[in-house]
């Protein structure tokens, strides 16, 4: 087995892990808000919704991967926290604050406009 395909690393494909039964088939990041009974600022949303849902998948792997025979009361509240969590990160800054750019990190401004 490669390192690539080792669980967990980068680029591997993650073992289906049941989350809930609950998230299963939902398309939008409202719908997951709904489903775990978390509240959202929707200006949050409009502005760091991908970054948001992202960081949620992320912590939501990890918790699978780390704790697969978690009951489903377990699962639920662990969800739940990671996508509190990932709405007061986006909340309190941008995506490019929250270090979810890495390739954008020491990159400098740029002016746009005309040469002189």
């Amino acid at each position: 087995m490669s390192p690539r395909e080792k669980e967990g690393a980068p680029g591997a494909a993650l073992p289906a892990l049941p989350a809930l039964p609950e998230l299963e088939g939902l398309e939008s990041a409202e719908d997951f808000f709904a489903a775990l009974g978390v509240p959202f600022d929707s200006r949050v949303l409009a502005v760091s919704r991908l970054h948001l849902m992202r960081r949620f998948g992320l912590a939501m792997q990890a918790f699978l991967l780390e704790r697969p025979a978690a009951s489903e009361g377990e699962r639920r509240a662990a969800l739940r926290a990671a996508l509190r969590e990932a709405h007061a990160l986006f909340a309190r800054s941008t995506p490019l604050e929250s270090g979810d750019f890495g390739v954008l990190r020491g990159a400098r401004p740029v002016k746009l406009g005309r040469r002189e």
